[in-house]
Parts: structure tokens; sequence; C-alpha cells
């Protein structure tokens, strides 16, 4: 056999391999329904003695409406697919963006506009338990608004028609959404309060700043021209572009490695909700998951780990870095309640005025400023009146994270942060007894995550476009019991906490120790291998291959190993051997950017749906350039936003808490910190205003 013959035997089995693989997953569809046999429903659903006449009296008048030459053609069309049904077990996973897409079709065939309001408003209604069981079915119905109460008696003769087997069953939870709001938001007070409170507030600050430039900062004495400094834009503006006083206080290829993790958090979530506004969505899930290449989208939630490794290795550096300095100020000890007190104190107050001041930007005004409202199970107008002592707490991760659900991150963080002392102190007095109890953290945490994952046959990680059948999937059952839960994510954190120990430690040797450029190619063949290696290594799971052992070892793993791999490149960056990577990262415009990551985050999730309204629908997925123009504009709105808060929230508590809390004292003696060439110098100075 020639060697021609052995390439197209190879060849035939690796196609076979790769064909074999992927009829594993399995393909979205909702059952649908003719015009004919909805309007069979309709005709049942009016004989019904349950219902009210006002209700039967609607669903009279739904045919001549779509019928009526005033009425679009796409209105009918919409209103006769969103009634649908299909596998309970995929609402809450696979098949969601199409109950989502149903619901949107049923508002529209009520033909609101921004402007106008529609003469036959709509109601999508639904159907669906909690239940894992496959053989229960979910429901959805496009009812006239008038129908609303008796949504439940509808959706059972629903269910009659299209599943009699099931007519006698309970149905345990149903909900509705409706084609426009009863009030506009400039109609209700709410709304209109918080507009006011924003316009007095921006009136503040205009005459703060105004102040500050006719009175000077200097000059300013006492509380009250103090509390109008604080809202200075001349003072906030300075410190979001401003550089640190103190050139070696802060790892500058952050700014970089934070702004780029802030987008590519933005684009991942963007990919995923313009799945509930595309037709074509098996064309788009299909080019997203068969393309080796587009992993950096697909694995995109890797993007958070970034953001807790950066998290810890902050919180470590700056901590150990004053201790390191042997101040004559006495050392906290496991006892010091004042300290810690202090060290908590400062971390409430530096998330929770932004913090609280998004959740009720997004759920008094935001959320409703839509003429119709959003996906009930996610809609922050609904969830976050009744979960927001969650969030304010940041215990929203412990729950089930239903308010704002992206900020799932910033309760989990704090949590991180309240239990740091323990692994802060540990490394301080005993080094080698807090690196094996940090050792012992992430081992732990990683075991939680391989018991998880053979206990509930979870896939390695969420997997948001494809769901092969060897894994269970509802990922929302994942999202809450494993993916936002503070115990199965602190290994990156913990990570972070390692390298700022040793880059704190390092910065203090009076003699740097030569790096061979052996050395140097070794930390960025680790840290390039273990990014990339972590990033693109979840491809055998994502088309379903039956690799039980790979998917137990990457899902148990991989983050972790992401966490190095970016820990060793901030190695790199900050002990001098970077090169041009570092000098990229930590590019000066880079620093307001990374500055604004905290509120951009917290917005960002706004304007990812807001623009795919605005568009009409559906949308048709030919290629990714316009899905990237959308997160073009989305991260241009997130920092319009960012700014608004930082300057006018954020910046302005945290002067309050200077100035209140932290009344000027004698500088403590330090000696004096080494320099060192391999050390990253930022530029002493920045332009002022």
């Amino acid at each position: 056999m020639g060697w021609t013959s052995y390439q197209n035997v190879i060849f035939l089995l690796i196609f076979i391999f790769v064909s074999i693989n992927y009829i594993q997953i399995s393909n979205a569809a909702l059952d649908e329904y003719s015009e004919e046999y909805v309007f069979h429903f309709i005709n049942r659903s009016r004989q019904l003695k349950e219902i009210s006449t006002r209700c039967k009296d609607a669903l009279g008048r739904i045919k001549s409406y779509l019928n009526d030459k005033e009425t679009l053609e796409a209105q009918r069309i919409y209103y006769s697919q969103s009634f649908s049904t299909g596998p309970n077990n995929f609402f809450l996973s696979r098949d969601q963006d199409r109950w989502v897409y149903r619901g949107y079709e049923c508002l529209l065939s009520a033909g609101e506009t921004i402007y106008s309001k529609s003469e036959h408003p709509m109601h999508y209604c639904y159907s669906h338990d909690d239940d894992k069981d496959k053989n229960i079915t979910a429901y959805s119905i496009c009812i006239p608004s008038p129908c609303a109460d008796d949504n439940e008696t509808l959706l059972k003769e629903w269910r009659r028609l299209t599943e009699p087997k099931d007519a006698e069953k309970p149905m345990h939870f149903t909900s509705c959404t409706r084609s426009r709001h009863e009030k506009q938001w400039f109609e209700q007070l709410v709304p209109l309060t918080d507009l006011a409170f924003n316009i007095m507030l921006t009136m503040f600050i205009a005459m703060a700043t105004s102040f500050h430039y006719v009175k000077g900062g200097d000059q300013a004495k006492g509380w009250g021209p103090q509390l109008m400094l604080a809202f200075s834009l001349k003072t906030n503006v300075r410190k979001l572009i401003e550089l640190p006083k103190d050139p070696q206080s802060c790892i500058t290829c952050m700014f970089g490695i934070r702004f780029l993790s802030m987008v590519w958090t933005l684009i991942g979530h963007s990919f995923i909700f313009i799945q509930a506004y595309l037709e074509n969505v098996e064309e788009f899930k299909d080019t997203m998951a068969n393309s080796f290449w587009n992993q950096w989208i697909t694995n995109f939630t890797l993007s958070v780990d970034t953001f807790f490794v950066l998290g810890g290795t902050v919180l470590s550096y700056s901590w150990f870095r004053k201790w390191l300095k042997n101040s004559s100020e006495p050392e906290p000890s496991w006892t010091s309640y004042g300290y810690w007190l202090k060290f908590y104190r400062h971390r409430v107050v530096r998330l929770w005025p932004a913090y609280l001041y998004t959740v009720l930007a997004v759920t008094l005004r935001l959320s409703v400023t839509h003429y119709h409202p959003m996906w009930p199970p996610t809609d922050p107008a609904i969830q976050c009146p009744i979960h927001w002592w969650e969030n304010a707490l940041f215990v929203n991760s412990l729950f089930n994270n239903r308010c704002m659900p992206w900020t799932w991150y910033i309760g989990t963080e704090f949590i991180y942060y309240v239990i740091s002392p323990i692994f802060l102190l540990s490394l301080r007095k005993r080094p080698k007894l807090g690196f094996l109890l940090c050792i012992l953290t992430i081992a732990a945490s990683a075991g939680l995550n391989t018991w998880s994952m053979i206990e509930n046959n979870f896939p390695p990680t969420q997997l948001l476009w494809k769901q092969p059948d060897i894994f269970n999937h509802n990922f929302i059952q994942h999202h809450i019991e494993i993916y936002i839960k503070p115990q199965f994510r602190i290994g990156p954190y913990i990570i972070g906490i390692l390298l700022g120990y040793y880059l704190a430690c390092y910065q203090r040797k009076t003699i740097k120790p030569e790096r061979s450029n052996n050395h140097i190619a070794g930390v960025w063949i680790i840290g390039l291998g273990c990014t990339l290696g972590a990033l693109y290594g979840l491809y055998p799971s994502l088309h379903g291959w039956n690799w039980p052992i790979y998917h137990l070892v990457y899902g148990t793993i991989h983050r972790d190993v992401f966490a190095i791999g970016i820990s060793f490149v901030i190695y790199a960056c900050h002990t001098g051997i970077g090169g041009f990577v570092n000098r990229l990262l930590s590019h000066y415009v880079l620093l307001p950017l990374s500055n604004l990551c905290f509120t951009a985050y917290l917005f960002h999730m706004i304007p990812v749906v807001f623009t795919y309204l605005l568009v009409p629908f559906p949308i048709w997925f030919d290629s990714q350039i316009p899905i990237f123009i959308h997160c073009v504009v989305q991260l241009l709105l997130t920092y319009v936003f960012a700014i608004i808060c930082t300057l006018s929230v954020e910046y302005p508590a945290l002067n309050i808490e200077r100035m209140l809390l932290h009344p000027a004292k004698n500088r403590t003696t330090l000696k004096p910190a080494p320099t060192s060439d391999s050390e990253l110098q930022l530029k002493p100075s920045s332009p002022k205003l």
C-alpha cells in the first residue's frame, strides 16, 4: 500500500470518527402549528364556560383583526407561529432562546409601536415545570390582553388539544408578558422620580464643579465646601485619568488586561443574547460551534476568571506591599478587629454606591423605558423588586441570582474578599503553611467541580450555543448549582493572591536575580500555553465527543490552568520581561478605560439587549460582522453610562469616605523601598486638567 493509500485510509477514519461524534449534537426545535390549527384552538376556547365574556369577545375578534387589510402579513404569521409546545427540560436550557423568540413574535403581532398603542394588545403566556422529567411538555400561547386573567384555563385547553394524555395533570407554573406596558415610563411616578433625582444630581455636580473652579480646592474649608468638592468633576476626572503618585503601587499591565476582559465579556454576552432574535438560529449555532477558532467566544466565560485573578492579585499585592515595608504601624493579627472592620468597610463603600445606583436605575427606569416588558424570568423590573436585597448584601450568588443575573460575579468576589484575611495572614505569619492552605483550597474547589460534574452529568462549562446529548441539558441548573457558587470558582482568586504575594516579595529584593533567556522563554511558553490550552481545549466537549475522562479533567482544571497562564503573563510584564506586550497593556490610554470597568460591568447587559430591540425583527444571520458592529455600539453605550456612574456616584462616595473616616495622620517612618530596572516604572506625572 502506497503513501497515498495510507492518506486516504487515515482521512476516511478521521471523517467517520468526526461524523459519529457530530450526530450526538441535538438540534433545537419546538413544535409548530398551522394557522388553521391555532384558530381551531381559538374557536374551542370560546366555548369554555370558565373564561369571562370579555375574553370570549376578544378571542372572537382575533381572526378579523389579523385578516384586516391594515394588518401586516408578518403580524398574522407571527401570531400563529407563537403557539408552541416542546420538551419541558429544554425550556430552561437548549431551546430557551426559541421560546423567547416565540414571545417576541406574539408581542409584535399586536402591532404596537413606540408612538402608538394597539387596539388589539396581546399577552404571551407559557407554562413549564422545573421537574427534570423529560416526558413533561412546556406550552406557549398568544392571547388577547382581555384574556390575561384566564391564561391558565386557556393554557390547559391548549394542552388538552395538543397533548390529550396530559390533560388531567396539574399545571404547576404559568406566566405571561404583555405586548405593551399598562403605562409608559413617562406616565409612572417612580420612573419620573428617578429621572428627577438624576437631573438634580447633575445640577449639583455642575454647581460643585463651578465652586471648585471659583474657590479652588485648597481654599475650601469646612464640611460643606469639602462635601461639594467630593462631587466636583475637576476632582473626579483627575482621579479617573491620573496615574498613581507612587509609581510602584500598581501593576500597570492590568490596565489592558482588565479592559480587554471587559470587552471579551460584552462580546460573549452579545453573541449569546442575539440568539433570541435570530430567525436562522441553527445556522448561527452551527457556525459558532463548528469553528475551532470561535472558541474565544464560545468559551468566553473564562473572562470572569481573569477578573478573579486580577481581584486576588490587586488585594494581595497592595496588602503585602504595605506590610513588607516594615513600617512603624503595628501589623494586623487575627484579633485586630478594628483594622479588619476598616478593611471590610472600605470594600463596601467601594462597591455599594455604584452597585445600588445601577440596580435602582435599571429596575426603576431603564427596564420600563421600552414600550413592552422583557422576558419575565430575567426582567429586572419584575425580579429586582423581590430579590434586590440579595444583591445589596452580596449574597445573590448563594441564591438563584434573579436580580440582574450577570452581577453574580460581584457577590462571589465580595465573599472571597470577606474570607481573604485567612490566606493573607497565613502567608504573612507562616508562608509555608499559608502556601499549603492556598493549594489545598484550590484542590478542594477543583474536587467539588469533579464531584458535581459526575453527580449531575454537567458539561465542563456552560455550553450556550450547542448542547450535546451526552451532557445534562439544563444550563440553568448548571448556572445556579455550580457556575455562580463561590466554592466552585475560588481557585483563580487564590492563584491571584499567591501571585500578588510573590510580586510584593519580589519588589522588596534589593538585588533582583538574573533571568536567562531560557527562563524568559519558559515563562512565556507556560503563560501562553496554559491560557490557549484552557481556552481552546473546550472543542471535544463542545462537540460531544465520547471522551468522559477528558471532559472531567478539563472541567476540573481548565479555569485554574487559565488563571495560571494569566498569572505568568502578569508576572512577566511586571518584572521587566514583558517587552512590547507590557508596553501595549500598560499604555496610558487604557488607564481610564480600566478604572471604568466596574461600572461598565454593572451596566453592560442593558445595551446588549437594547440594541437588538431597536433593529427590525427577526434578525437574519449571514456573518459575524453585523454582530461585532452591535458590540461596538453596545460598548460605547456601556462606557457612557460607566462615566456617568463613576463620576457622579462611585468617586464622590470614595471622596466622602476619605473626608469623614480618614483624617490626616502623622507620617509613619518607612524604610526606603529598593528600586530596580526590572520593575515597571510609571510616568512621574500625568496631564492635569
